[in-house]
């Protein structure tokens, strides 16, 4: 027999709270991290080089673009 472990169920970051928002603060793209990202895409054009210097992932930089 498999050993059939539970998992939690895992939802969208955009149907939680603000208050129940349990990520880590640097995966936040917050206004000050978002001021960082633009400020670096405007000099270098790459995303993914901003969101290193904003210190967050290419990820949440495409997702907050949606």
């Amino acid at each position: 027999m498999s050993d059939m472990s539970i998992h939690a169920i895992v939802l969208h970051a955009d149907l939680l709270a603000a208050e129940d928002d349990e990520r880590a603060p640097q995966t936040q793209f917050v206004a000050e991290r978002q001021v960082v990202f633009l400020e670096a895409l405007a000099v270098t054009g790459s995303v993914r080089g901003a969101a290193r210097r904003a210190r967050v992932s290419h990820q949440t930089c495409y997702r907050a673009r949606r």
